[in-house]
């Protein structure tokens, strides 16, 4: 038997024309016949390898739509965003609706790295949509003309999606610019919200459809946007991916510049925004699939989306409008107008502020807020000071960064020590989260030296510190409960002391009995 000098090898290690040569073939003509028969099926092979390879690294992963309506101005930068993400397989889809300005010219120079469709106009929703179906891309990105990426957003969003096959969309934070692209806030929505489930979506509303990076294959499952909705359709939409158990994650950055200016069609049409956005609440209400939980709640985010509506009309500077949303706010909220026109208040500062504003902006709302108590005339009166202290004073001690706290308190029209703890009480049992301990520590240390409370009256402030305990056992952190009843007792330990915190107690009794 004639030994192979392959003998002992793995099999698998052995190259088959080796094996070839190696056979018992004496005919030189033969074994030139086998080698180039095996050569040439060789060729084929990687042919057909290279071929396959080439065809799947043509085809785009990535694919964005670009609705444009007379976007001449900003489009070009729009555009450039894109190509700048240098992410091979991308294709870019910019639906034209219905341009009159020289969009089409623009668009027209980079006619070799864009596909283009012209229609009518029809609104985003529809400008999507039709861009939608035109994709390829595994992954869909959406981009207002008037907006630009920033650099690296497909590359880290693709790769969160392409290590978790199970996830359906990534979201990211945003910087907000004015008109010249010069950025002016930068926004951190999973700071409020850090879970992105119905919920969320539902309360919260952190949609902006350019920091999200999306699997087509779940736009297309829930037929992509509401052609109805000429705004509002980004909110619609998400809450259907969410319902129908699309799962989604934040990626912790920026990746959108998102551009304010006169011209922009949320600033142009507010009441529109309230419009859509209220049928956007009546559509989902009606879905079958909306969980019994979530249900129960529909009295609580009608009064706040109704209320952000109310802000959104007066950030863009329609206060008439803004003051009668306010009225339909208060219709869906059960607690007396003295509270409501103080959550307004709250609400609108803090709103105001995210937005980059100056919270104190919000002053000239407050004859409409003193609409919302519906009291006699010295109620009313009593209630507008209140507003007016709370803006002045008392959202600077809210706030830890605030240098001008204990200036604001001392520049303040005075009160007497019982009107004090009363107003100061209130703020402290009807806030939306329990306010930090180290809040009243620093607004007592400085009413203490405007002199406003003697040093013998010092034991009162027993009566914010189990005000605060009350508030916070309420909302279950028992942190702030803990160390505000320990406030309460080293305040409180002397005799004086007791019948104020008994005052307290009732009025924390009365407030739950109401709230139920």
């Amino acid at each position: 038997m004639t030994s192979s000098p392959f003998l002992g090898a793995d099999p698998t290690t052995v190259p088959l024309s080796a094996k070839l040569v190696s056979c018992p073939l004496r005919s030189v003509f033969f074994r030139a016949t086998f080698e180039h028969y095996f050569a040439a099926f060789c060729n084929m092979a990687n042919e057909s390898e290279v071929g396959a390879k080439s065809a799947r690294d043509s085809r785009p992963c990535i694919s964005v739509v670009i609705p444009a309506f007379n976007n001449a101005t900003f489009i070009e930068q729009a555009l450039q965003s894109v190509f700048d993400q240098n992410v091979g397989n991308t294709e870019i889809i910019v639906v034209d609706d219905g341009s009159t300005d020289n969009t089409a010219e623009v668009l027209a120079r980079f006619s070799d790295r864009i596909q283009v469709i012209r229609q009518s106009n029809s609104g985003s929703a529809v400008a999507r949509n039709v861009g939608l179906r035109e994709t390829t891309g595994d992954y869909v990105a959406f981009l207002d003309a008037d907006d630009w990426f920033l650099p690296g957003k497909f590359v880290h969003q693709s790769e969160i999606l392409d290590a978790n096959p199970d996830l359906g969309a990534v979201h990211s934070g945003w910087n907000i610019t004015d008109e010249n692209g010069a950025v002016t806030k930068v926004i951190e929505p999973w700071i409020d919200a850090p879970e992105l489930d119905l919920n969320t979506w539902l309360v919260h509303k952190p949609a902006k459809l350019g920091s999200m990076l999306f699997r087509r294959d779940w736009l297309e499952r829930v037929g992509g946007f509401d052609p109805e909705l000429l705004q509002s359709q980004d909110v619609d939409l998400l809450l259907r991916l969410s319902l129908a158990g699309c799962t989604f994650q934040w990626q912790k950055a920026s990746t959108l510049c998102y551009r304010r200016h006169s011209f922009s069609t949320i600033r142009r049409n507010g009441l529109d925004q309230v419009k859509y956005a209220t049928i956007v609440l009546d559509k989902f209400y009606r879905n079958p699939l909306v969980p019994t939980a979530i249900q129960r709640n529909k009295r609580s985010v009608r009064y706040y989306s109704s209320m952000w509506l109310a802000w959104h009309l007066f950030h863009i500077e329609n206060t008439e409008a803004a003051a009668q949303q306010l009225q339909r706010t208060r219709s869906y909220s059960r607690n007396d107008g003295r509270r409501i026109a103080h959550d307004c208040l709250y609400h609108f500062a803090s709103w105001t502020e995210a937005a980059g504003s100056d919270p104190e902006e919000v002053r000239k709302m407050i004859g409409a807020f003193g609409t919302l108590g519906d009291e006699s005339q010295s109620d009313s009166n009593e209630l507008t000071a209140s507003l007016h202290w709370w803006i002045s004073v008392w959202r600077h001690y809210l706030s830890e960064k605030s240098p001008n706290a204990k200036s604001q308190l001392h520049n303040s029209p005075p009160l007497d020590l019982g009107p004090l703890l009363v107003q100061v009480g209130f703020y402290l049992r009807t806030s939306t989260v329990p306010t930090p301990v180290q809040t009243v520590d620093r607004f007592w240390k400085d009413a203490m030296s405007t002199g406003r409370p003697q040093s013998t009256e010092q034991h009162r402030a027993a009566e914010l510190y189990m005000t605060l305990c009350g508030r916070a056992v309420y909302s279950g952190d028992w942190r702030i409960a803990s160390r505000a009843l320990l406030r309460t007792i080293q305040f409180g330990w002397h005799p004086k002391a007791w019948p104020g915190i008994v005052r307290t107690i009732k009025s924390l009794l009365v407030e739950l009995q109401n709230s139920k």
